[in-house]
């Protein structure tokens, strides 16, 4: 059996086997039983239950003959079913039965006995803890629970989640508010609403206050921050700020300053809002793009003058390096793109263009390069990666932060939730936006409305999104495998970056261009490598520029991307297994030594200062991404900085959620649809959140970050309650926060560990 444990981790996938304990033995005769085949103490688990083996490793390669080998221990008797010649020689040699049972195999699902009630009051045994099994964390033996398992428990759980889990799927939401029970905004800030009678929402003040439910407190966080609630009577603390007249009516105090009445008090504290007369333009597709139709003509121009059109399809991985190298010369070279773009009369334009670029170079802002260098940079985090949650960052010692991922379509069609994706915190000093796109004359049109209109450092450039649904539109994932197309769409991006800065006097600096990508799409196959030489001689080129703007502008061909990022992790990869280092820092090397060297980034498990002075030792790398270490430990830029794991106490860690939820209501709106969506982003957050294992119940530090903790006790109760995976609990974390949850609540976590399996289900109130 030894021999066999040490073969664990190679022969896990050859078999499986399901123990199903006789009824009319005792658990103590099974006990027996196994002992006398050779099996130790630590293998058996739940003898109250019927003793179950996890798996039995078969020593032998032959996976064809990987059956299931189903088991009934009686007094001193073993039954086996669907032996292979060789699996059955292998099995006899170590586990020799009393007798084998040659009835011929059912179709039936054998499974374990449902205990009775009195064996269900004594099912809780303490596991054995001799051999900690592979990928657990190491937590003292005093803080484990008791085991307790329940096979047709434990079946339904993984049924249920089979079916509700993974992202992007028919996921409960809250519903929709009836608008003739919801005061008029206008009306419950105290104002006057210009539809009058003929608008969808209650005017009636009385009726509502009546109706209203409770308030939740005497302190306002939005009237707190900004000095006015624009939410009034529809706050949830609104008697912080409302009080009612000797004529009955209502006043919603304002302590702003006279000068700033008339502003949006949250435009004062955030930016990158999208204006009325913006979103007008670009729904009506007449926004002056001065790149808006540069792919057509330049396409028909091409043809006429016969040359190659870059807007084919790009070849397959495997047959895309062919044209490596011409294309990167047309990346490179941006001069040469701007004469091949130009109007027929473009050799007078070219003789002429040094005095032109100089003529509107002091239009352009300065290009001033984010400095990556040992920063901590808070990787951009579909869903959890909110406003919030990076304000929390930055209060905790982050040094960069960057949005959440906004899809380049939406954004040029003005979505307004897409667009709030965008939104910067003014405490977030260096900032960017991650967006993502699959065409050059998109990204484009995009950045240089983003460089106009947006204030940022820096846009990336997702070409890791392991999503289905936009590797399927050809963004993401995808455009590693199309390395033509990926240059294009990095070519396009600089050029819009460009664009969008000339002449505009409210930018100081021009944004960078960063570029995130994953090892490739199958780990079998890694090509990030290949990609990282041609994505650093990608340049800007005149192809996706107007015509118009050829004839008065050149570009700086010394434009590039500011860095790189790598994600040790491919597409189809997600996050099982741990991050390859190696291959991040054979990306590093792969860059080309007669090009400018580009800024490297890694990323990938990191909850440790350790591991990020590990992986920065060799000088390879700027700094290392941190983006799930971050959501499991918020504080972890503090450790990295003072150089030291921090013991946090459950209630520093409760007062972190306080800061959020004051966030989140500052942000989303202290009325009860902003309780609600602060409310969902905390319980999202919980999902990463209990997989934390407090330091002082380790036995071993560094904890990776898929070591899956067993369950545990806490030093207090709070400590247990925050360390529980269920949703009903991060639901009552939820309810000490922002009161009780409203009647038909539902919740299912949005994104799940693929590191190690859960069995948190759906949670109704």
């Amino acid at each position: 059996m030894g021999s066999w444990r040490r073969d664990r981790s190679m022969s896990q996938e050859l078999a499986d086997m399901v123990l199903v304990p006789d009824a009319s033995t005792t658990s103590s005769s099974r006990s027996s039983a196994l002992s006398g085949h050779g099996l130790r103490a630590s293998a058996i688990r739940n003898f109250q239950l019927g003793v179950q083996l996890e798996q039995i490793l078969l020593p032998t390669p032959t996976r064809q003959r990987k059956t299931k080998i189903i088991c009934a221990i009686g007094p001193s008797c073993w039954s086996v079913e669907m032996l292979g010649p060789e699996i059955r020689t292998g099995f006899l040699k170590h586990h020799k039965p009393v007798q084998l049972s040659t009835e011929p195999k059912t179709t039936e699902t054998v499974m374990a006995t449902e205990p009775t009630a009195p064996e269900a009051a004594t099912a809780a045994v303490v596991a054995d803890q001799a051999v900690r099994r592979p990928g657990e964390a190491p937590i003292k033996k005093e803080f484990l629970k008791p085991v307790t398992e329940c096979p047709h428990v434990i079946a339904k759980a993984e049924e249920q989640g089979a079916r509700n889990g993974g992202s992007f799927k028919k996921r409960p939401i809250d519903a929709a508010a009836d608008p003739a029970e919801s005061l008029c905004r206008l009306v419950a800030a105290g104002g006057m609403c210009a539809f009058g009678d003929s608008c969808k929402f209650s005017h009636d003040v009385s009726d509502y206050m009546k109706r209203k439910e409770k308030d939740m407190g005497d302190e306002c966080p939005v009237f707190k921050a900004f000095g006015f609630c624009r939410y009034g009577l529809a706050c949830r603390f609104a008697r912080a700020h409302c009080h009612q007249r000797d004529d009955g009516s209502w006043e919603n105090r304002d302590d702003r300053p006279m000068d700033q009445r008339h502003v949006d008090p949250e435009m004062l504290h955030e930016s990158n809002g999208l204006t009325e007369q913006t979103r007008a333009a670009l729904r009506k597709n007449a926004y002056p793009f001065r790149s808006a139709e540069q792919r057509k003509n330049n396409k028909k121009h091409r043809q006429n003058k016969g040359g190659k059109q870059q807007s084919e399809p790009a070849a397959p991985a495997a047959d895309a390096d062919a044209d490596a190298d011409a294309q990167a010369e047309v990346n490179a070279d941006a001069d040469a793109s701007a004469a091949a773009a130009a109007p027929p009369a473009d050799a007078d334009v070219n003789a002429n263009a040094d005095a032109e670029t100089t003529n509107t170079t002091p239009l352009l802002p300065e290009r001033k390069r984010v400095d990556f260098k040992r920063k901590i940079y808070i990787a951009p985090l579909t869903t959890v990666g909110n406003l919030p949650f990076r304000r929390l960052m930055k209060q905790l010692g982050a040094d960069i932060t960057c949005g959440e991922m906004a899809m380049a379509t939406n954004l040029l069609k003005a979505q307004q939730s897409e667009w709030a994706l965008l939104r910067r915190h003014k405490s977030e000093d260096v900032f960017g936006v991650q967006i993502a796109g699959a065409h050059g004359d998109q990204m484009a049109r995009v950045c240089e409305l983003l460089a106009r209109e947006t204030d940022v450092d820096f846009i990336d450039i997702n070409m890791g999104c392991p999503i289905d649904l936009v590797c399927r539109a050809g963004a993401g994932s995808a455009l590693m495998n199309r390395p033509t197309r990926l240059t294009e769409v990095i070519s396009g991006a600089l050029t819009g970056i460009e664009l969008g800065t000339i002449g505009n006097e409210q930018r100081t600096n021009m944004p960078g261009l960063t570029v995130k990508l994953r090892t490739g799409w199958s780990d079998k196959s890694p090509l990030a490598h290949k990609l990282v030489p041609r994505i650093q001689r990608t340049r800007g080129a005149a192809i996706y520029m107007n015509a118009s703007v050829v004839e008065n502008y050149t570009l700086r061909a010394a434009h590039g991307v500011d860095a790189i990022t790598v994600h040790g992790r491919s597409r189809l990869q997600r996050y099982t297994k741990t991050a390859d280092w190696d291959y991040v820092f054979q990306c590093s090397d792969a860059q080309d030594e007669t090009q400018t060297r580009v800024p490297f980034i890694g990323g990938g498990d990191v909850l440790s200062y350790e591991e990020f002075d590990e992986h920065l030792r060799n000088g390879k790398l700027d700094t290392c991404m941190i983006a799930r270490g971050a959501l499991i430990k918020p504080w972890l830029p503090t450790e990295i900085k003072e150089r030291r794991h921090w013991d946090i106490s459950a209630s520093e860690r409760f007062d972190l959620l306080k800061d959020f939820v004051r966030f989140g209501l500052e942000h989303w709106g202290s009325d009860q649809k902003g309780i609600n969506r602060t409310r969902r982003y905390l319980l999202e957050w919980q999902s990463f959140l209990c997989r934390y294992v407090p330091v002082g119940l380790l036995e071993v530090l560094p904890l990776h970050i898929n070591s899956r903790p067993p369950p545990y006790y806490g030093r207090n109760d709070l400590e247990t309650l925050m360390a529980s995976d269920q949703a009903v609990d991060w639901i009552k974390i939820s309810e000490m926060l922002l009161g009780p949850v409203p009647d038909g609540f539902e919740f299912q976590p949005k994104h799940k560990a693929n590191a190690y399996a859960s069995t948190t289900t759906t949670m109704r109130s």
